[in-house]
């Protein structure tokens, strides 16, 4: 028998929190497969700095959520063309958990529909050398969970948009995501002639799961919702959990930025709060940086509160009048 459950939000911070309670507090010994999706969402890994991976400026702009998970691995980004799978078995001798068995069944619909994937490298599934899933595991005493994503149909010119700082700029001594060849399944589909739904697809993972196995459907009774929510509000809602780990670096960024002058911004970073921040530059503004350096200093390293404290300031007066604010926000962030 498998327990199945498919999320009924895209919320990455609940389907994290339904995630968690899933490996840790659900009672069963049989395994479950647990399906969900993320709306426009960058999440990291459980070991990285998440500054360092990751475009804040752009993604806070366009309003991207921004999550740590419990598995480690490299940064990665879902938006609704993207299906996220969860696996979750015992942890025993009798169970096969490495990443290629887990991910055999997944494969083998692939290649149902005609889709030359193999399992590839330490944790990924290839199709004609593209990747199209990247995963990831988690081991506790009782239980062993492995996620992955399946790139079925994401915009993934935003990968290399929100997903593209500079590794120079940041010293820091955690793990760094590497760009891969990257696909969309549906396109692959397309260039052999097959028109799939994501619908579709979602039905065919889970028949790949679940072919000769009884099914169980997870409803979640009120006492069990309730710790779901509390995972939800207490851990993964907050910033702490996304951003608080490794919250200490300098940065240091330099641009030349045309008709508008030199600019250079070294800073601090203390707990998630700016420590210490200098600017520099031979830009024409008419006041000093000193003023707007007090103001920046001991606030958090967070987007709305450093866009609030700029747009206090006349910008033009200090920098020039070519000078607007998002130019100053992509060199702090």
């Amino acid at each position: 028998m498998i327990n199945l459950i498919i999320s009924k939000t895209n919320d990455p911070s609940y389907n994290l929190a339904l995630e968690e309670y899933l490996t840790y507090h659900f009672k069963t010994n049989d395994p479950i497969l647990y399906i969900w999706q993320n709306a426009n969402t960058i999440v990291v890994g459980r070991n990285q700095n998440t500054y360092a991976e990751i475009n804040i400026n752009e993604a806070m702009k366009d309003n991207v959520h921004i999550i740590r998970r419990n598995t480690g691995g490299g940064t990665v980004f879902h938006d609704m063309g993207n299906v996220c799978y969860s696996l979750i078995v015992n942890n025993d001798k009798n169970t096969e958990t490495s990443f290629a068995d887990v991910l055999k069944p997944i494969i083998k619909y692939l290649q149902s529909e005609n889709l030359n994937a193999n399992f590839s490298g330490r944790n990924d599934i290839e199709i004609d050398g593209y990747k199209i899933s990247g995963n990831a595991q988690l081991k506790s005493k009782e239980k062993v969970l492995q996620h992955g994503t399946l790139l079925f149909d994401v915009e993934l010119p935003k990968i290399l948009k929100y997903l593209n700082v500079d590794p120079e700029k940041i010293k820091h001594q955690k793990v760094k995501s590497k760009p891969a060849r990257v696909a969309n399944i549906k396109r692959l589909l397309t260039d052999i002639n097959k028109d799939v739904s994501i619908e579709a697809f979602i039905e065919g993972v889970i028949k790949s799961y679940t072919v000769n196995e009884e099914v169980k459907w997870i409803n979640l009774n009120s006492n069990q919702q309730d710790i779901v929510t509390n995972l939800w509000e207490n851990k993964y809602k907050l910033r702490e959990w996304t951003f608080g780990k490794n919250e200490d670096f300098e940065l240091s960024k330099k641009a030349y930025l045309e008709t508008k002058g030199l600019l250079e911004i070294k800073l601090n970073i203390d707990k998630g709060n700016i420590s210490k921040i200098k600017i520099y530059g031979d830009f024409l503004g008419y006041e000093g940086t000193e003023e707007l350096e007090k103001h920046l200093t001991n606030i958090s390293y967070d987007y709305q509160q450093i866009k609030d404290v700029l747009n206090n300031f006349d910008l033009k007066q200090i920098f020039g009048e070519a000078f607007e604010i998002e130019d100053i926000l992509g060199l702090i962030l």
